[in-house]
């Protein structure tokens, strides 16, 4: 018997061929199988912004503005105390309600200093520097004027930088006796000095005879609020303290 040859028809044969093109003209599995797969389903859309560019953020919407205006004024028949940016100061709108005032109020900030204007037309002095960052927040742009009292030879200017506040109203003194000008500070104990107090917000300090009274600030957790009691001396230059009386939040009686 004669060898028998095999043979493939030859549809069999070109389907087998057309098959593995097919086949061999995907991408080998693999690592880079998967991250070409990953960059292919990222969306078309372009990204967002940056964070640090919040186009849309409310606070951006407005811009803040400089402002060099004063911002204070304490009127004396010898010249006037003012208070005003030594260098830079920016003005916005609050734009939200809260403790801290309505949304229509205004805020600065900036590095303000006390200075006094003689009213014989002399050089502007230098008082005091106010702490950095310093804000003040008031209802409107209009000059907030200084609150005047007097002890002894001594005339006294109060000024509140914040008209209200969540907590306590920080409240800086200024003195005028004898052709000289100067702040005026805090003495609790020798050792123990202020620059400033705070004092309650709606409960403004009193002056009755020749006592200060401050009641001071008040925060979550506190049984009782300080009433302070001081007296000037004016060789000190400061308001030393006489006595601390110690008050019921539900006792105080609020400013009108």
């Amino acid at each position: 018997m004669g060898k028998r040859t095999s043979f493939v028809p030859l549809w069999i044969l070109l389907c087998l061929l057309a098959f593995a093109g097919c086949s061999g003209s995907g991408t080998p599995a693999g690592p880079s199988s998967a991250a070409a797969s990953d960059a292919g389903s990222a969306p078309s859309a372009p990204p967002w912004p940056a964070a640090s560019v919040p186009v849309s953020a409310p606070e951006q919407a407005e811009t803040r503005k400089e402002d060099l205006s004063v911002r204070a004024v304490g009127k004396h028949p010898a010249g006037q105390l003012l208070v005003k940016p030594a260098s830079k100061a920016e003005v916005v709108p609050l734009r939200a309600p809260s403790c801290y005032g309505q949304e229509t109020d205004l805020s600065w900030r900036g590095d303000y200093e006390a200075l006094w204007e003689p009213s014989s037309g002399g050089e502007v002095s230098n008082i005091m520097p106010f702490p950095a960052d310093f804000e003040i927040i008031q209802r409107d742009d209009t000059p907030l004027e200084m609150q005047p009292f007097r002890f002894g030879e001594t005339d006294l200017f109060a000024y509140v930088p914040r008209y209200t506040d969540c907590h306590a109203l920080e409240t800086y003194l200024f003195g005028v006796s004898g052709g000289e000008v100067f702040p005026v500070t805090f003495e609790l104990t020798p050792e123990r000095i202020w620059g400033q107090i705070d004092q309650l917000p709606n409960r403004r300090f009193k002056v009755i005879g020749n006592e200060l009274i401050v009641t001071g600030g008040y925060g979550a957790g506190q049984d009782y609020i300080n009433m302070y009691h001081f007296r000037y001396d004016a060789k000190k230059k400061s308001m030393v303290l006489q006595q601390t009386d110690l008050v019921k939040p539900n006792e105080i009686e609020f400013d009108d």
